[in-house]
């Protein structure tokens, strides 16, 4: 019989690997008080019954009364022993505090028993710590459990999302054209009060109201709304989802069509568009334009197109950092793409307080510039790799010369 023992935290994911990666017969689950009023394990058990494991009944869950005390620990860990002290035994050190894992180590070690680290920043290598050699997990957990792990769920209905997904595909092409040649914006000429109710009932277009600056843009918009020309214009009748598409809509389409056919080549998974996240029990939603899965971390994209005159500081940036605080991940990172004019200087750079901003928050802007270098090449990986996972940028203010990329990696090393 083998069992696993994981130290319940903050961090579940380096946990959750471990399950998938050993299967066991039996859990041992030791949580601290903070972590049982947090619910942790109910979470961490309901997220691998997601992945097609259930524990419910094969588990041992272990409070710990005071989780820097070593006597204590040590004997938590001695009475979840003496439960299984014939099994196979495999240890994962990774959670709780620094003295539950010295503790747990020392106890194990002493019974000879398996013992393994995963660095956060590496959560797919099994680390020994017994002089074996370092193993790699294949699994890969999906969104579903990655927020159920964290206590979310989503809002919106798996065929809701896949729906949304198949519209999008219908809309690429002409999603293409207008990344190429409407950055621009001034092709859509609605009121504040038709946008409005065309989201929600849709539209009968009128002449001169959708008029595109480039013929293969026009012929493209034709085609994937079935609208006919007039005076120069797209006429017709667009859905509530097209109008949404015209008013902004296009921009998420775009990004999340790039990442999605790109999916192997970036290593990344579980590429969605229009993800509502929330609390389990809790009806307020965070809608996230485009979310996806990069080395186990969570990945958000928000969309804002248009010239943004609202928003000329781009306090966006906060709605941003507001959202993934909400899933208290280490390793949570975020994009913001925009069209606006009003985060980059005359030489095409973003201003400098944006920029200290997007570091503060860790999060990555996509400005227009970087946006027609995708419209031109959505075929190109090196491309593609290069805005959303950049190798070499500008040196940031505040980090003793690092790129953001680096400096990202640095705290992620620190806070491992």
């Amino acid at each position: 019989m083998k069992v696993l023992l994981c130290l319940l935290s903050d961090q579940p994911v380096p946990n959750l690997l471990s399950v998938h990666h050993f299967q066991p017969d039996h859990l041992v689950l030791i949580e601290t008080a903070k972590m049982k009023l947090q619910k942790t394990a109910a979470r961490f058990l309901k997220a691998l019954q997601i992945g097609g494991l259930d524990y419910n009944k094969r588990n041992v869950p272990l409070a710990l009364e005071r989780e820097d005390d070593l006597e204590s620990i040590t004997r938590c860990v001695k009475q979840a022993f003496g439960q299984f002290s014939s099994a196979e035994w495999i240890v994962n050190l990774t959670g709780g505090t620094k003295p539950m894992s010295i503790a747990t180590y020392e106890f194990f070690k002493g019974v000879g028993r398996r013992l393994i680290y995963i660095n956060v920043a590496r959560p797919a290598e099994i680390l020994p710590m017994d002089g074996r050699a370092v193993e790699n997990c294949a699994y890969r957990l999906s969104m579903e459990q990655f927020l159920a792990a964290y206590g979310f769920e989503s809002a919106k209905r798996k065929e809701t999302i896949l729906r949304d997904e198949l519209r999008a595909r219908r809309l690429w092409p002409a999603t293409l054209q207008v990344a190429r040649h409407g950055l621009d914006e001034g092709w859509l000429h609605l009121s504040p009060d038709q946008r409005s109710f065309g989201r929600k009932k849709g539209l009968d277009l009128q002449p001169r109201e959708l008029r595109s600056p480039h013929h293969d843009m026009q012929q493209a918009l034709k085609d994937a709304l079935q609208l006919t020309e007039s005076e120069g214009s797209l006429v017709g009748k667009p859905d509530k989802y097209d109008v949404q598409f015209l008013t902004g809509g296009w921009l998420e389409v775009f990004l999340w069509g790039l990442l999605d056919q790109h999916q192997q080549a970036l290593n990344i998974w579980d590429v969605h568009l229009g993800v509502a996240a929330r609390k389990t029990g809790v009806k307020t939603e965070n809608d996230i334009d485009v979310a996806f899965l990069h080395n186990h971390s969570l990945c958000t994209l928000e969309c804002k197109s248009g010239l943004q005159e609202h928003d000329k500081d781009a306090d966006v940036l906060y709605k941003v950092e507001a959202v993934i605080r909400q899933f208290e991940a280490l390793r949570v990172r975020s994009y913001l793409a925009t069209t606006s004019p009003h985060v980059y200087g005359k030489g095409g750079d973003l201003k400098a307080n944006i920029q200290d901003r997007s570091t503060l928050h860790r999060c990555t802007v996509i400005h227009k510039q970087r946006l027609r270098e995708l419209a031109e090449s959505p075929d190109s990986i090196e491309t593609v790799r290069d805005v959303f996972f950049p190798k070499v940028v500008t040196p940031l203010s505040g980090t003793g010369g690092l790129t953001q990329e680096q400096n990202h990696d640095r705290e992620e090393r620190e806070t491992a």
